[in-house]
């Protein structure tokens, strides 16, 4: 029996030790698996078609009216707003376009709201939507679908999309002659964009936000008047009457999108029409080489992941997905020729009034919310997709690393350290001093837990700090403060491994801990926003997997590179790389010195900007950056400096035993 239970030779034991030899190379079949996994998704034979699961949405079924008069509406009214833009520079004609919904027998309303910004020292800015709502004929206001169009004043630096405004109107004056409507229809002009597309959205749920702070910055108002449940909204921006292509943008807060089936459904009615139109749809130019379908598709995929890293909204619908309503911008390019569709320069906007209202009308068919089809996918070309059952395991295999591993160090951890916590307790004894429990135990958790603890409250401090009333109160902008702060945390985070050494064991206790929080917090994030997760494993896990607390297994040229690497991949300096890499891609013309000085006041303002979305609209992208990513950095740069307090005690203790004569073995005498 004790040869059975003899850990020494136990086959389990034996394969860990086997696996702990070669940790470095299993990790790193899990990265490339990781890695090719996800590029292997944008060969045809691992994605899939697109279709419509909801048959009330079927395209086929409506058949577009909207005729040329219309089209002679939406002309004449885009003549007028013109007149008015020349009166109004900065402002917005309020009173012109509630005297349009007036007119065309909508239910008319104002909703003023009012920010108080942060960094401004107690200025306020105030605004004002517009929107019209027609009510259902036949049945209860219970229901309601948004159709949105943002206006921007002349001075703004934006491309100009005014046409959307008598846009919308047209195709309000068509809707307002049907009763065949069971949805009521909101029609709304919003001011300062995602500004009062946020402040209306909040005052019609009521107040509700997903952060309190946000409560003492953005006063959405009362609205005067509401529709019913919103089932689904549609975000206008047109640049002309007369257009080239449209483009469908889907992504929202937080890398959130709508429903699949919206998007095929504004595909399909689109392609009806005859307007050309997909995600990220760009105007098509001629090129001396033909990329492959395979080429194409990882592009599409890549460029699509990197706008929902960002979690920033790229149309006023993506602040809809945090009310669980499915809404996308068609965004309509305008025309580059003159030459007009079909020949007929009368009926340019026919199209898209017909692709609106076939849109409108498959909406109001709908029975209930969207849920038949996927909401979390990615779109490799118009017409096929990944769903996450597929691309989930490529940010799995990349996150097993850091568990394996994990598993590795402590499940060889206490053979490693029991030389070295019999050292540290032998000097302790000698000098007269009482050993510690967790000394003698070989694993100090108090002092990396106290340790953990700190390097948390600083991720805690980058988060709270910049908002406090003392710092607001600095005669500072936003980006210099915000930078300032978190400069300073870094800072701290930089010198705190230096200072404060971990005894014997330490070390290798929070390596451990390290690899279980890294993997623990990308799994969360991958979970929420995939995109942020997978791109934040690619650059750190192999950082991870050549990290080691262990002298012997580290040599020094690896240990040198790897705490190289750890410093550029500080959150701020990520930052600024990134920033740098768009500096140089927009602005290629400009000199080294200027592109520099360029990339750092932008990464500057970067910073603010997060952190003001984060306050305002719910976008979590600072949090996670300040709170989660900023302790883990500081965690990497511990372990790559690698100072401990054991090493000279190790030492003595080895060459202690080595001079000790080895004790002889006893004979047992033999009896009769």
């Amino acid at each position: 029996m004790g040869l059975l239970s003899d850990p020494s030779i136990s086959t389990q034991n034996k394969l860990v030790d086997s696996l702990a030899k070669h940790v470095r190379k299993v990790c790193s079949g899990f990265y490339v698996l990781g890695v090719v996994w996800l590029a292997c998704l944008a060969l045809p034979e691992f994605n899939h078609g697109t279709y419509l699961s909801e048959n009330a949405l079927s395209p086929g079924l409506v058949y577009p009216e909207i005729r040329i008069d219309s089209n002679r509406l939406a002309s004449q009214l885009l003549e007028e707003l013109q007149r008015e833009r020349k009166e109004h520079k900065s402002t917005t004609p309020h009173a012109w376009i509630a005297a349009k919904f007036n007119e065309f027998g909508l239910e008319t309303h104002t909703h003023n709201y009012t920010l108080r910004y942060p960094f401004g020292g107690g200025k306020e800015y105030h605004g004002k939507n517009i929107y019209g709502i027609l009510r259902a004929p036949r049945i209860a206001s219970t229901e309601g679908i948004v159709f949105t169009a943002p206006y921007r004043a002349p001075t703004s630096v934006h491309p100009d999309i005014s046409p959307s405004v008598p846009l919308l109107l047209a195709f309000a004056d068509f809707a307002r002659r049907k009763n065949y409507w069971a949805k009521d229809l909101i029609f709304l002009v919003t001011e300062q964009e995602q500004l009062g597309m946020q402040a209306w959205l909040e005052a019609y749920h009521d107040g509700d936000r997903v952060m309190n702070v946000s409560k003492a910055y953005l006063l959405p108002g009362n609205l005067p008047a509401r529709a019913g449940s919103l089932q689904a909204a549609l975000n206008i921006e047109v640049q002309d009457l007369e257009i080239d292509y449209v483009d469908v943008k889907i992504e929202g807060l937080n890398g959130k999108l709508p429903n699949l089936d919206m998007f095929n459904l504004v595909q399909r009615i689109m392609a009806r029409e005859g307007i050309t139109s997909g995600y990220k749809q760009t105007l098509r130019k001629k090129r001396r080489s033909n990329p492959s379908v395979f080429e194409k598709n990882l592009r599409q995929m890549l460029s699509m992941l990197a706008t929902q890293s960002s979690g920033v909204p790229n149309g006023n619908h993506g602040l809809f997905h945090r009310y669980r309503i499915d809404a996308l911008t068609i965004a309509a390019a305008k025309r580059q020729t003159h030459a007009t569709l079909k020949g007929n320069a009368g009926s340019a906007a026919v199209p898209l009034l017909k692709a609106i209202e076939g849109i409108a009308r498959s909406l109001n068919n709908l029975l209930e919310r969207f849920h038949q089809s996927f909401f979390f996918y990615v779109i490799v070309n118009n017409d096929r997709y990944i769903s996450i059952g597929d691309y989930m395991p490529a940010l799995v295999a990349l996150v097993a690393c850091a568990f394996f591993k994990a598993y590795l160090t402590w499940s060889t951890l206490d053979f490693e350290l029991q030389p070295a916590a019999t050292a540290t307790a032998s000097a302790e004894t000698q000098s007269g001093s009482e050993p510690d429990t967790a000394v003698e135990d070989g694993l100090p958790y108090g002092s990396v837990l106290i340790y953990l603890t700190a390097v948390l409250l600083i991720g805690y401090l980058g988060n709270v700090l910049p908002l406090q009333q003392y710092f607001l109160e600095i005669p500072m902008g936003a980006a210099p403060l915000t930078t300032s702060v978190l400069s300073f945390l870094t800072l701290i985070g930089f010198i705190l491994p230096f200072v404060v050494v971990l005894p014997a064991g330490g070390l290798e206790l929070l390596h451990v801990g390290f690899l279980l929080i890294f993997g623990c917090s990308l799994i969360v994030v991958g979970l929420l926003n995939f995109a942020l997760g997978f791109f934040v494993a690619v650059l750190t896990v192999p950082v991870v997997i050549a990290l080691e607390t262990s002298e012997k297994n580290w040599n020094g040229s690896m240990r040198n590179l790897t705490r190289l690497i750890t410093l550029l991949l500080n959150p701020m300096v990520v930052v600024y790389l990134i920033v740098l890499c768009m500096s140089f891609y927009q602005f290629p013309e400009l000199k080294l010195d200027k592109l520099l000085l360029r990339a750092a006041t932008a990464a500057m303002d970067a910073s603010a900007y997060g952190l003001i979305d984060c306050v305002i609209y719910g976008n979590w992208l600072y949090f996670v950056v300040s709170t989660v990513f900023l302790p883990l950095w500081i965690l990497c740069w511990t372990l790559a400096l690698s100072k401990r307090r054991d090493i000279a005690d190790y030492s003595d203790y080895e060459e202690t035993q080595r001079r000790k004569p080895k004790p002889q073995p006893q004979t047992k005498l033999k009896t009769n």
